[in-house]
């Protein structure tokens, strides 16, 4: 769920026009995600076969709100054929694509732990359904810490903050609770050049078989008096978008 990358980023982009003000509730302060090193993160672990294929569709040409991956699955039939599904989603204001990406996998011996050893073969499809989305345009706010009294002592650290695999539980709150349990999510950290994190959280909840729920959030803080203490302290940016969602179209592309 939460995976790593090793590439710049632009600053955290102001709220829409139109957003809200800063909310007076606080995020969460408890709560950090469990970091998992990958060389693709989020949309990328689609094998790169199949991005190219729905490209080349007109599946993905716009850009999305939020878009993610499950873990890959590696399966083997009766026959002792293997092949491997990664199963993806994508959203954007007009629609959610559902992507199953099945690679063919080729056994070229077992390892030393017993396990087979497999390398991508030629072949392999892609499944895509498609879904018209409609309604209100997505909403932006601002999450910020309220302010201190004068007078007080600054707001204490947490010591020891939980480390968590569901991204989601870093969000606000009331961010939380309107998502529910999600049914997709992705964490993604940047390091912009400039020091300290770049951090994006993105889900989706299929609320109902007509509506939908999607979250992307973003937050950016330096290096002082240290990066895990500047980002929990940031302010976040998010944009949730609550659309209607259309009858399904399914396609199959070759890779």
């Amino acid at each position: 769920m939460g995976f790593l990358a090793r590439h710049t980023t632009p600053p955290v982009p102001e709220p829409a026009t139109g957003s809200s003000p800063p909310a007076p509730g606080t995020p969460e302060q408890t709560a950090r995600i469990r970091w998992h090193q990958s060389e693709q993160v989020g949309w990328n672990k689609l094998p790169a076969p199949a991005r190219d294929a729905l490209t080349r569709a007109g599946h993905t040409t716009g850009e999305p709100l939020a878009a993610g991956t499950w873990a890959p699955t590696t399966r083997r039939d009766p026959a002792g054929r293997y092949w491997r599904d990664t199963d993806a989603w994508w959203i954007e204001a007009t629609q959610l694509l559902v992507v199953r990406a099945r690679e063919t996998l080729v056994h070229r011996g077992t390892g030393p732990d017993g396990r087979p050893q497999l390398r991508r073969g030629r072949g392999g499809h892609v499944q895509v359904t498609t879904h018209q989305l409609s309604g209100p345009a997505p909403t932006g706010q601002r999450w910020s810490r309220p302010p201190t009294p004068p007078g007080s002592a600054a707001p204490q650290e947490p010591s020891g903050a939980r480390l968590t695999e569901r991204v989601v539980d870093v969000l606000p709150r009331a961010v939380q609770t309107e998502l529910g349990s999600p049914t997709g999510q992705i964490a993604i950290r940047h390091y912009p050049a400039h020091g300290g994190y770049h951090d994006q959280v993105l889900a989706f909840r299929r609320i109902s078989p007509t509506e939908l729920i999607a979250v992307a959030a973003v937050r950016e803080a330096g290096a002082y008096p240290d990066p895990d203490t500047a980002i929990d302290a940031a302010d976040w940016h998010i944009t949730t978008y609550r659309p209607q969602i259309g009858p399904p179209t399914s396609t199959e592309l070759q890779m």
